[in-house]
């Protein structure tokens, strides 16, 4: 009997995490307190982004330590989850930060090219507050180029669509959902239909070997690096 053997899938990562509402609120007004402490100014319809708004480092702040510990153990849940031993590798939050996003902003396509791992934390999220989008512009099963695009499926000539035939896949998120994805993955958000706020947490992670003896690929331990003369 005829049949379709999948291979090469992109497997996002979805999980959750429940924080108390007292922390959850003090996490959401430092982020607000950040981003009205940034008077650099942002593009109309753009959420406010912490990695290029002067608060990059989060986890270095007290408060959101809980919040990347936890963050920390869905991230091996994730490598895990794809047969990965984490105990031979160490993990490193290179950049954290926050983003904001009010009634009809939001953020543009792009992916984290200078890091291994990447997530969004959703910490405050209205109901109906708007999508991550996931997004490829090599689908495996494209047999023409741009064929499984939302264009083509308007004109009917998708009959079907699914992830089989998708370049551009919307996940809607609750409210302490996390998401984790590799960081080349291209991605973007949907403008934030609703009057209250969207925010969310990103980071940028460094996965390096423990022991790199024997491996021909994936970065060595940085203890092991030697800095060039200045």
């Amino acid at each position: 009997m005829a049949k379709f053997i999948n291979v090469f899938a992109l497997s996002i990562y979805r999980d959750h995490i429940e924080l108390e509402d007292a922390y959850r609120k003090r996490l959401v007004d430092l982020v607000l307190e950040l981003e009205s402490a940034d008077g650099s100014g942002k593009p109309e319809h753009s959420a406010w982004l912490g990695d290029t708004g002067g608060s990059e480092f989060l986890f270095q702040h007290e408060e959101f330590k809980e919040l990347h510990r936890l963050i920390g153990e869905k991230i091996r849940l994730y490598a895990e989850g794809l047969g990965v031993d984490s105990e031979m590798i160490d993990f490193y939050y290179q950049r954290s930060w926050a983003t904001v996003s009010r009634e009809g902003e939001r953020i543009n396509e792009h992916a984290h090219e200078q890091s291994n791992i990447s997530f969004a934390y959703y910490l405050k999220m209205p109901v109906g507050g708007g999508g991550i989008n996931f997004v490829t512009y090599s689908h495996p099963n494209e047999f023409s180029p741009g064929i499984f695009t939302p264009a083509k499926a308007s004109m009917g000539f998708i009959k079907n669509p699914g992830l089989q035939t998708w370049n551009n896949v919307t996940i809607d998120p609750k409210e302490g959902d996390i998401f984790v994805f590799p960081s080349k993955t291209l991605h973007s958000t949907n403008p934030n239909p609703q009057a209250d706020t969207r925010i969310s947490i990103s980071a940028d992670v460094t996965t390096m070997l423990r022991d790199s003896q024997g491996h021909e690929t994936m970065m060595p331990h940085f203890s092991q690096w030697e800095k060039i003369g200045e």
